[in-house]
């Protein structure tokens, strides 16, 4: 039998497992699967739906007798930011039954602390609550303390679900706690499980290494030869599902790129910043003290520059104009021939420059994409050179550029390194 066939066959396998156990299958589980197979087709073949849609108002209906499973799948729903607009009594709504919960016996909250999909369901609804900005915000953030309470008062008898509870972590308060690369495991549960997590959070967790490759090779060939989850086991059938999507994208990418691997490679640029130099003392005699400053937009384009052209090396251009009409002419700072691609650098001191960026990509979209242009989509790579800088408002600047045009296929938002001081402190 082909690789391919193999492979096929196997992705198959998994959406039928998915599909003969989601009705049966815990509520909040069923609302993990919605939210990790956002990005698949909901149909096993050509015709066969891998599970029942339900309208989000019927979900929280069945939430609102106490129900926290049914409320971490109203939380899933939320999470998956569908384009139609949730309704403001839906959002009010399922921060009421939050409340509700906060009044429930202790015993009855000890069971909701021990269920880490059921938690990280309703994070993920107040996440979203959150960056829509419509709900109280005294509320909203009653409601994510009480989660936190539940995290640090009941650990999770499931060691494999350690990593979801520091996800939960990480959906409130941004503070990463999951960590700067996925699970190193060789558990092939764990390890499935860390991927299906990152593509599904990809705002939270875009920033996190990858295993090293040996390790992403053997686990491939696991997720095709070991035997499949068990009838009814949906939390270990999408994680497979999940991570085979992964692994063979990134497989394929390392041959035919596409612009979500330019994305990724741009996010990974966060992890550069490592070993930035920023020394106290000169290290040699008679040599200058090795600062590496990155001031300006400027220095930005040639850290960007030194990192894009080896992958992409003459297909890479950097600052040429394209052709337009009348006084105004679009420069674009970077552009990958092979891919139609531009890449827009915008440098923020602050997060009230949020607004002045928006303004300048809504101008770049005119120039750069008229009838003449040979470019059909961007991404915008933010470099944050704030002294405070606000790690909860990055999925919400994503989100307000990404809105403006479906040419904008990423937003990508990187901190500066933590060794260069604050600019007052720059000499």
């Amino acid at each position: 039998m082909l690789q391919s066939d193999i492979l096929s066959s196997r992705v198959l396998a998994l959406r039928e497992i998915i599909r003969d156990g989601f009705d049966i299958a815990p509520a909040q589980v069923q609302g993990f699967v919605i939210r990790a197979l956002r990005w698949n087709t909901r149909y096993v073949g050509n015709s066969v739906p891998l599970y029942r849609q339900r309208t989000i108002e019927d979900c929280l209906q069945s939430a609102r007798p106490n129900n926290y499973p049914a409320l971490a799948r109203v939380g899933y729903i939320l999470g998956c930011g569908d384009d139609t607009m949730i309704e403001a009594h839906v959002i009010n709504e399922f921060v009421r039954c939050i409340d509700q919960q906060r009044d429930r016996a202790p015993e009855r909250q000890t069971e909701l602390a021990g269920n880490s999909i059921a938690l990280l369901g309703i994070a993920d609804g107040l996440q979203s609550v959150e960056a829509w900005g419509q709900t109280n915000a005294e509320h909203l953030e009653a409601a994510k303390r009480w989660v936190r309470e539940l995290l640090d008062r009941h650990g999770e008898q499931d060691m494999s679900m350690g990593r979801v509870r520091l996800l939960v972590h990480d959906l409130l308060d941004v503070n990463g706690r999951f960590g700067t690369s996925l699970a190193q495991s060789t558990d092939m549960r764990v390890a499935a499980l860390d991927l299906c997590l990152w593509q599904s959070w990809p705002d939270v967790l875009r920033n996190v290494g990858q295993p090293k490759p040996e390790q992403r090779r053997e686990l491939f060939k696991a997720l095709l030869t070991e035997q499949l989850p068990d009838r009814g086991d949906l939390l270990h059938a999408v994680s497979w599902l999940c991570a085979l999507n992964v692994l063979t994208a990134q497989f394929a990418a390392v041959v035919v790129p596409d612009e979500n691997h330019v994305a990724q490679i741009l996010a990974n640029t966060q992890g550069s910043f490592k070993r930035w130099r920023w020394e106290k003392n000169a290290t040699r005699k008679d040599t200058a003290v090795a600062r590496w400053v990155i001031d300006k937009e400027v220095d930005v384009q040639a850290f960007l520059l030194a990192v894009l052209y080896p992958y992409f090396g003459d297909q890479l251009r950097d600052e040429q104009y394209l052709q337009g009409f009348g006084l105004s002419q679009g420069r674009y700072d970077f552009a990958i021939i092979s891919l139609n691609l531009i890449i827009e650098v915008k440098f923020m001191r602050s997060a009230g420059d949020a607004n002045r960026i928006e303004s300048q990509i809504a101008e770049d979209l005119a120039l750069y994409f008229n009838s003449a242009s040979p470019f059909t989509k961007m991404i915008v790579y933010i470099y944050d050179d704030s002294d405070k800088p606000k790690f909860e408002k990055y999925p919400i600047i994503r989100d307000a550029l990404k809105n403006r045009s479906d040419r904008i296929v990423d937003v990508v938002v990187i901190p500066r390194p933590s060794m260069i001081p604050i600019r007052s402190q720059r000499r």
